[in-house]
């Protein structure tokens, strides 16, 4: 992408405008509600609900298919913009009714864009006020491809729900992936199993109603390959019989007891040993369940162990073939292997997590940098690093960090420990530096001179007490692709001119760098 902003395309210019004009034509109506209700509101709610229909079908035949998605997220932008405009252009003082009856045809309205063309839908990117449009009227999302529901009423009006949801998703065939957390129950799964028959994956976490009777209906998913039902009422009884009946299932989440199951599995079931498992994340595993999980799921491609010394060996890792992402936590880099882990591994890993993982020093680093030569994402998650005691000597025969992607540093470090890792990662697109971490500068500066970042596109300092104007400027001078620059409201010697100093520059130069605050809560 430029480094400089560039004039929006025809298509992206159109569907803005589209949604613009939705948000007119809800003002329109606001207009024409009012004069009819104040003689018949039944009139009036029946008019309205007819010219949502026929714009509803405008959209349907005027708007090519492949961009109802975008249009749908320009119009909840437009109508959102619009709510907020109402509530500005009421005074604290003017009668309530009036704005409420506003909202609601600005609620009425945001059904335009539900339409049988749309196939991406989650509810949690959607402002509260226009959510009950979703949650009412989704059997008009035909095409419906992918809905997140998130954690609708947070389990609190679970039956209050099931009524609506049901009669949704009775339409909705084409749905492949569902998320629908807190709130699942028994009989919402058999309307899934009955309707959404291409169902591969499934988000049912925290639905306490979900217990092993549930199993058996999940089971009739026959092309189902994920399923999340961690804090669900499912025990290792459940687990097993969901493993030996869902062939394709690559990934049941996080699963505390998945070795017991594996184990149980081995006594009800000996003649099942292999699983088309790829993922695995347990926070307890003995060096059984290690075993028993490179034995029977020998296709895991990501790996996520809490590791105890005394129960466990991570040497069992390194019979996984496929193995692409490690994440380890609670545990000694020297003295449990992870060492020697990397050094028959490393060749093949991608992704590398490491979390409250101890004896990390410079050598460390290097090792890692060596020994995983393919690496695109590390993190170093509360670890203290510590200072090296004898250095590694050895020419490095390898250039470190050369595909590093995406660095996260949430950890006590030293200054040359960063240096390492931020000078040698000339391609890192991503860099997300925690509060324990505090640069200066002459170290920003260092690094710079060093590596000038021309390809990172996102830079999230925490927090800092030292960072001034000096290092902003140079960051913005030097990171040639840089789009995202957050968190310039925790930097404590920048004031309040000195940011709106930074955006005029921004605006001024026409660059394409965004430092709103909202960016900082973004995944």
């Amino acid at each position: 992408m430029s480094r400089y902003k560039q004039p929006q395309n025809l298509e992206r210019l159109a569907l803005h405008k589209m949604g613009d004009w939705v948000s007119q034509q809800t003002e329109l109506q606001m207009k024409a509600f009012n004069e009819v209700a104040q003689k018949d509101s039944n009139a009036a709610h029946l008019a309205l609900e007819k010219t949502v229909e026929n714009l509803r079908l405008f959209m349907e035949y005027n708007v090519p298919w492949m961009l109802h998605d975008l249009l749908l997220t320009e119009t909840i932008r437009a109508l959102t913009e619009l709510l907020e405009k109402i509530k500005k252009s009421f005074g604290f003082r003017r009668a309530m009714e009036k704005i409420v009856s506003r909202m609601n045809v600005v609620v009425k309205m945001t059904e335009i864009m539900l339409t049988k063309y749309v196939t991406y839908v989650s509810v949690g990117e959607t402002p509260k006020m226009l959510r009950t449009v979703f949650f009412s009227k989704l059997n008009l999302l035909k095409g419906l491809v992918y809905l997140n529901l998130g954690s609708l009423s947070g389990g609190w009006k679970t039956a209050d729900l099931e009524g609506s949801i049901i009669s949704s998703l009775k339409e909705l065939h084409s749905l492949k992936c569902l998320v629908l957390n807190y709130d699942c129950t028994d009989n919402i799964l058999k309307c899934i199993v009955q309707n959404c028959k291409l169902i591969e994956s499934l988000d049912i976490s925290d639905s306490i109603t979900i217990t092993n009777a549930s199993i058996d209906i999940i089971i009739q998913l026959k092309l189902l390959k994920s399923i999340q039902l961690y804090r669900t009422s499912v025990s290792l009884e459940g687990f097993t019989k969901l493993l030996l009946n869902c062939k394709l299932l690559e990934d049941i989440g996080r699963c505390d007891n998945i070795g017991k199951v594996l184990e149980y599995v081995t006594i009800i079931a000996p003649e099942r040993n292999q699983f088309n498992l790829k993922v695995y994340v347990s926070r307890y595993a003995s060096s059984n369940h290690l075993q028993l999980a490179v034995q029977m799921c020998p296709f895991i491609r990501s790996m996520t162990v809490f590791h105890n010394t005394l129960q466990s060996d991570l040497m069992m890792l390194i019979d996984l073939q496929d193995l692409r992402e490690l994440k380890l936590l609670s545990c000694d880099f020297y003295a449990d292997n992870v060492k020697q882990v990397l050094q028959v591994k490393g060749c093949n890993i991608s992704a590398l997590h490491l979390e409250h993982v101890d004896q990390i020093d410079l050598n460390a680093l290097m090792y890692i940098s060596q020994m995983c030569p393919l690496l695109e994402s590390f993190t170093i998650y509360n670890c203290t690093l510590i200072q090296h005691t004898s250095l590694f000597t050895k020419k490095l025969e390898i250039l470190p960090f050369r595909n590093l992607k995406r660095l996260t540093c949430v950890a006590t470090c030293t200054n040359e420990q960063l240096l390492f890792i931020l000078e040698n990662c000339l391609n890192v697109e991503y860099i997300h530096i925690g509060t324990a971490i505090q640069f200066t500068d002459e170290f920003l500066l260092q690094i710079l001179n060093k590596n000038p970042l021309i390809y990172l596109k996102e830079l999230r300092i925490m927090q800092s007490d030292f960072l001034t104007m000096v290092s902003a400027e140079t960051i913005i001078r030097s990171c040639l692709s840089l789009e995202i620059l957050v968190e310039l409201e925790s930097w404590n010697l920048l004031s309040d001119s000195d940011r709106d100093h930074i955006k005029n520059h921004i605006k001024i130069n026409n660059l394409n760098i965004d430092i709103s605050p909202i960016r900082r809560y973004d995944v």
